[in-house]
C-alpha cells in the first residue's frame, strides 16, 4: 500500500472567475458546474462538513441560483451519485444464439469493473462510505443507483442466456448476477478503496472476468446417452 502522502486539492482552486457581468449559462451547464464543484468540495471537506455557501462559491455562482436548482445539499449528492453519464451503456440483445449471448455478459462484465474501479466513481464511493454512519440514507441511494443498477445490467444477460440455453440451469438469475459481479470486481474494489492511485490494467480486469465467468456460470451439461445393454 502506498505510503506516499497527498495534499489535499483546493476546492475553490477550479471555481470561474466572476469579472463584470456574468456570461450567460444555460440551465444543464449550471447543473453541471454545481456537480462538479459539489464533488470537489464534498471530497475535500466531507458529506457533513460541506456547506451548500461553500459549494455555490466553488461553483462561482450566488447561493440564490443554487438553492433555485438544488434546495439542500442531500439533493445535490442524489445528482451526483446518480449522475450516469459514464455508466455502460447497454447494447440491445436481440439475438438468441449463446455465444453472442455470453460475449455480451463478458463485455457488460467489464465495462461495470472499469465504471466501478474508475478514479471517480472510487472517489465517491470512499465518500459515501464515510459518511455511511451519519446519513444511512445516502449509502441506501447510493446502493440503488449504483450497485443495483450493476446487477440489473448484468441479470438481463443472464435471462436471455438461460431461455436460449436450455441445458444451462440459473435457478435465481439476480444471485447469479450478484456472484458474478462479486467475483469479477470485488476484490479489485476493495484494493483501490485502500490504496490512492491504484489502477488495474483492462487486460487484467479482462482476465478476472473470464475467471469469473468460469467460476459462477454452470457447466454445460452433456447430452443424455443410453447405457449400452449387455
Amino acid at each position: 500500500m502506498s505510503s506516499v502522502a497527498t495534499r489535499q486539492p483546493n476546492p475553490h482552486s477550479d471555481a470561474p472567475k466572476r469579472r463584470g457581468r456574468p456570461p450567460a449559462y444555460s440551465l444543464d451547464d449550471r447543473r453541471r458546474m454545481i456537480l462538479e464543484a459539489a464533488e470537489r468540495v464534498f471530497v475535500a471537506s466531507g458529506y457533513g462538513a460541506a456547506s451548500m455557501e461553500e459549494i455555490a462559491r466553488a461553483a462561482g455562482m450566488s447561493k440564490k441560483t443554487l438553492y433555485a436548482l438544488y434546495p439542500d445539499k442531500r439533493q445535490i449528492f442524489g445528482a451526483l451519485v446518480g449522475d450516469a453519464g459514464e455508466f455502460p451503456k447497454s447494447n440491445a440483445i436481440g439475438t438468441q444464439d449463446p455465444a453472442q449471448i455470453i460475449a455480451e455478459l463478458r463485455r457488460r462484465l467489464l465495462e461495470l469493473a472499469s465504471f466501478a474501479l474508475s478514479p471517480r466513481q472510487v472517489e465517491i464511493t470512499r465518500l459515501v462510505i464515510s459518511e455511511a454512519h451519519h446519513w444511512p440514507e445516502l449509502a441506501e441511494e447510493f446502493h440503488a443507483r449504483g450497485v443495483t443498477r450493476g446487477v440489473s445490467f448484468i441479470a438481463e444477460c443472464l435471462e436471455k442466456l438461460r431461455d436460449a440455453r436450455r441445458d444451462i440451469d440459473i435457478p435465481d438469475v439476480h444471485q447469479t448476477a450478484v456472484a458474478l459481479c462479486g467475483a469479477a470486481i470485488g476484490d479489485f474494489h476493495f484494493r483501490v478503496l485502500l490504496e490512492n492511485g491504484l489502477i488495474y490494467p483492462r487486460d487484467k480486469l479482462l482476465a478476472q472476468v473470464d475467471l469469473a465467468l468460469k467460476i459462477v456460470l454452470p457447466p454445460e451439461r452433456a447430452p443424455a446417452t443410453r447405457r449400452r445393454e449387455k
